[in-house]
């Protein structure tokens, strides 16, 4: 997603962050580093911050400590600091199906998550409770920006 953003916005300079095990013998451009990192200790200072599929992968506790680094690493709400979450909600299963595809691959994606030791895969209600939960605890200071 980051080298499509940065080929296509050149004006944006975008860093993947990742284990340095996974970004090794990746190349950059001019618009688009590879920095290897933990993002429990801590997130590159950008503008925004993208978590595409990332959040399902641990528990609740451990996205709040992912999202608080986040949002160590980005400017102040007034100042444009952006968290973006890109992750799968899943269906409420007592709704009318629709799309059975859709609902099959959900399904499947569910059943994936409940035998990962730390994965769960999140209906709306679920993350709900998490970002409520993490408005309640979130008392971080922002280190990058004033």
């Amino acid at each position: 997603m980051a080298k499509i953003i940065a080929e296509t916005h050149a004006e944006i300079n975008c860093i993947v962050f990742n284990f340095p095990h996974v970004i090794e013998g990746n190349e950059g451009s001019k618009s688009l580093s590879y920095v290897g990192g933990d993002m429990f200790k801590s997130i590159p200072c950008a503008d925004a911050t993208l978590l595409k599929w990332t959040l399902h992968d641990w528990s609740d506790e451990e996205c709040i400590k992912i999202l608080k680094k986040c949002k160590e690493a980005i400017p102040r709400k007034e100042k444009g600091g952006k968290v973006i979450i890109i992750d799968m909600v899943l269906m409420d299963h007592n709704l009318e199906k629709g799309d059975d595809k859709s609902y099959e691959t959900q399904f499947f994606f569910d059943m994936l998550m409940m035998v990962h030791v730390y994965g769960k895969g999140g209906n709306q209600q679920g993350w709900e409770k998490l970002f409520f939960v993490l408005v309640l605890v979130t008392t971080t200071s922002f280190l990058c920006w004033d």
